[in-house]
This record gives C-alpha cells, sequence and structure tokens, in this order.
C-alpha cells in the first residue's frame, strides 16, 4: 500500500472518529439537560440509567470508533511526511539562518523578527479579549436562573462561537502576515550570506595574527619583570611582610 492510500485512510479514519465523539458529547449533554429539567431530586440510579440507556448507541460507536483507530495506528502506522523546505518558508528559513550563524543578522532581520514577535502578542491579545463577553456572562451566576436557563445557556454558546470566529479569523490572518514577513527574511538573510561569501577573509587572520603577537610580547613582558624582580631578592620583603601579618597582626606564634 503506498502512502497517499494510507494517509486517505488515516484522514477517513480520523474524520469518522471526531464526528462520533462529537455526537457522543452531544448526546450526553442533552442526557444530562434532560435529567435536570425532570426535577427529580435526588436523582435515582434507575432514573439516570433509564435517560442514559437512550445513548447507548452513540456511546458505543464512538467507543468502537476510537478502539478502530488505535488498532489502525498500531498495524498500519501513518508514513512520515516529508518535509519540502522549497514549499515550506519557515524551513528555508531555519536552513539559511543555520547557515548564516548567530550574530551575523541585519539591521532588517532583526525588524522582521521583531515585527512577528509584535504580530504574535497583539494576536494573542486580540483572542483573549473576543473570549471576555463570553467569561463575562459565565461569571454572572445571578443570570443561570432555573427560568432563564436555556436562554443563557444558548446566549453563552453564541458569544463562545462568536470568540471561536474571530480567533480563527485572527489567527489566519497571522499566518499570512508571517509568511510573508519569513519571505522578505528569507531574502534578507540570503544577501547577508552571499555579502558574507564574498568577504575578504585575509583582514581575519591578520587580526588574529597580531592578537598572537601581543599576547607573546606581554608573556616576554611578564617573564624579564619576574626576573627582574629575583634578581633584586624582592621576593624576601613580601615574604617578610607576610611573616609580619601572620605573628603580629592575626596572632600566630
Amino acid at each position: 500500500m503506498n502512502d497517499k492510500k494510507l494517509r486517505l485512510i488515516h484522514t477517513v479514519c480520523g474524520c469518522v472518529i471526531s464526528a462520533a465523539l462529537i455526537v457522543a458529547a452531544v448526546c450526553l449533554i442533552v442526557s444530562a439537560y434532560t435529567i435536570y429539567n425532570l426535577g427529580d431530586s435526588p436523582y435515582t440510579p434507575e432514573s439516570i440509567g433509564a435517560e442514559y440507556a437512550k445513548i447507548a448507541v452513540p456511546l458505543g460507536v464512538a467507543i468502537f470508533a476510537v478502539i478502530a483507530g488505535i488498532v489502525l495506528n498500531i498495524l498500519l502506522p501513518m508514513p512520515k511526511i516529508k518535509s519540502k523546505s522549497d514549499k515550506d518558508p519557515f524551513i528555508k528559513l531555519r536552513i539559511l539562518q543555520k547557515k548564516l550563524g548567530e550574530g551575523n543578522e541585519t539591521v532588517k532581520i532583526k525588524r522582521e523578527r521583531e515585527f512577528r514577535k509584535l504580530m504574535r502578542f497583539i494576536c494573542a491579545i486580540l483572542c483573549l479579549a473576543s473570549f471576555i463577553p463570553a467569561v463575562i456572562l459565565l461569571t454572572w451566576f445571578d443570570h443561570f436562573t432555573v427560568d432563564n436557563l436555556t436562554p443563557a445557556l444558548l446566549e453563552t454558546v453564541q458569544l463562545l462561537l462568536v470568540g471561536v470566529v474571530v480567533s480563527g479569523v485572527l489567527l489566519f490572518v497571522l499566518s499570512v502576515i508571517e509568511r510573508k514577513s519569513a519571505m522578505h527574511e528569507i531574502e534578507q538573510t540570503k544577501l547577508a550570506i552571499s555579502s558574507a561569501d564574498k568577504s575578504d577573509k585575509k583582514p581575519v587572520k591578520n587580526n588574529e595574527n597580531k592578537v598572537k603577537i601581543a599576547r607573546l610580547i606581554l608573556v616576554g613582558i611578564a617573564c624579564a619583570l619576574i626576573v627582574i624582580g629575583l634578581t633584586q631578592d624582592g621576593f624576601y620583603d613580601v615574604l617578610q611582610k607576610a611573616i609580619r601579618i601572620c605573628t603580629e597582626c592575626i596572632g600566630l606564634g
């Protein structure tokens, strides 16, 4: 079996599992809501069992679908998707960043990265703000009375759907903006790599040689000063001062 057919089977299986789980979740919510409206508190196991017996079929289908998906993943694992760096700008950008190296970014490259970070922050703030009305309504407990339960739940669901739609649109716009920004950064990174390749590397070697010569000169001066100090018996003065500190100040001896 080729990879295309295997991916198609996994896709169909995933859609079936998702649909079965959604149907089972909706049935559970409807059953719980029905039990609540019956008003038979305290609820007996018989009443709850009778209500949940009506949704045994969708629950069984959902459980069977999940088990079938697990077996499918074990027997026919999903083939690995090969990354196409030519089509994905972010993968191509990572490859070029490694080639350019850290610390060699130009001002334009840094601006593109800062722009993407700013856009992500703005998108996150707007996504959170889109759910604020639903959160405020959920925390308004007086609104969820017995007489007003159904309208309050419908209003909450509507606000949640508005937040989901707004967040989806914002994420789509963010993905488009980030893709364009990545393409601009790819162009700037290519220019930086080409300019780095064309630059002459001899001055770097000359600078390294100058540093080595300076180190040798400093080592020679240090050795000369040590020899001069030894010939003038300067270390005796240091030794006598150390003995006086130990015997007089600290009190040893």
